[in-house]
């Protein structure tokens, strides 16, 4: 009866040295993990930071683009709709000039 009673001691003892070794582990691997949560949010964050960059340095880029086409194109408008304008005032002019020159005839 003392065996047995002596061998449920040990286990008991056992146990609870397990469950101290385990409980140790435990404090181990939950500081790793958190650690390594901490670096990926770290990193996670400085790559945020970098793509946000790149976007608003791509969308200056993109809105200049279309600022100096738009301004082209109205250039373009304004030159061929002078040019049209002074064609047909070219009739004007002569007519003008002809009166100043020459009179009312």
């Amino acid at each position: 009866m003392e065996d047995i009673i002596k061998s449920i001691t040990e286990a008991e003892q056992q146990a609870a040295e397990i469950r101290l070794k385990a409980g140790g582990r435990a404090a181990e691997i939950i500081a790793a993990a958190s650690a390594k949560a901490a670096e990926i949010a770290q990193r996670a964050e400085a790559e945020c930071k970098i793509m946000r960059e790149v976007q608003i340095n791509r969308a200056v880029e993109d809105a200049q683009s279309a600022y100096d086409k738009a301004v082209a194109e109205s250039a373009t408008a304004a030159k061929k709709y002078a040019d049209a304008v002074l064609k047909t005032a070219d009739g004007a002019v002569n007519e003008i000039l002809g009166r100043l020159t020459g009179g009312n005839r």
